[in-house]
């Protein structure tokens, strides 16, 4: 599935991707010992790198959140703030907040996410395209999906992705997919809080034209 909300004002764009349900609680969670390599949307050979500190820092926001949800309230509120100066439709992002809140109030912790280089792998071919291109949403320069991008350094059966643009830290990043005001059917904040998720990548780079892109890919196997 495919969203996409934006502010003229703000420059702000979310996108959620999500390729299907997931199966039951419980499974094993999956290690990756080897070295992803690929060929990119340019027909260069691509290694990823470890996640740079920006991404680090979402990973950890976003993994604070899941083992804690309710400490993420007072980043909500600060959302609130910042997003109250530009937004056109009040009345949406108050019923969006509502939720969110009562969610985190509600939420039962969740494990953490770890960092899959098959995935990061996918975040970082993916940003890099946006970067180039000015693409902002799923489906990349060369036509490619989140699940042909995972393909090409390894695989996952079960994969989300999200893309956030025009916030500048990582705080306000996860907030706007949790509060997700834009999405009717809140994917971005599913993606986040699915249980069964058990592996992300994150890339972040610059946009050409709405300044940051954050590009999120969650797995499981």
């Amino acid at each position: 599935m495919l969203h996409l909300s934006t502010s003229i004002v703000a420059l702000i764009a979310i996108i959620a991707f999500s390729s299907t349900r997931l199966a039951a609680q419980g499974k094993e969670t999956p290690t990756y010992e080897y070295e992803a390599v690929a060929v990119t949307a340019s027909g260069e050979l691509f290694v990823p790198a470890l996640p740079d500190s920006a991404e680090t820092e979402f990973i950890t926001v976003l993994n604070s959140v899941r083992s804690d949800p309710a400490s993420f309230l007072p980043a909500i509120d600060k959302y609130e703030r910042y997003v109250k100066s530009f937004t056109k439709d009040k009345k949406a992002l108050e019923k969006a907040l509502r939720e969110i809140r009562k969610r985190l109030k509600s939420q039962s912790p969740l494990l953490p996410l770890a960092t899959s280089p098959v995935l990061q792998g996918a975040a970082d071919d993916h940003i890099g395209d946006m970067a180039s291109s000015g693409i902002m949403g799923h489906i990349g320069s060369d036509g490619s999906d989140p699940l042909k991008r995972v393909r090409r350094f390894g695989s996952f059966i079960y994969l989300g992705e999200c893309i956030t643009l025009g916030y500048l830290r990582a705080d306000l990043m996860v907030a706007s997919m949790l509060v997700d005001e834009g999405t009717p059917d809140r994917g971005h904040r599913e993606n986040l809080l699915k249980p069964e998720y058990t592996h992300i990548g994150v890339g972040i780079g610059s946009h050409p034209s709405l300044r940051i892109a954050a590009v999120v890919d969650l797995g499981a196997n």
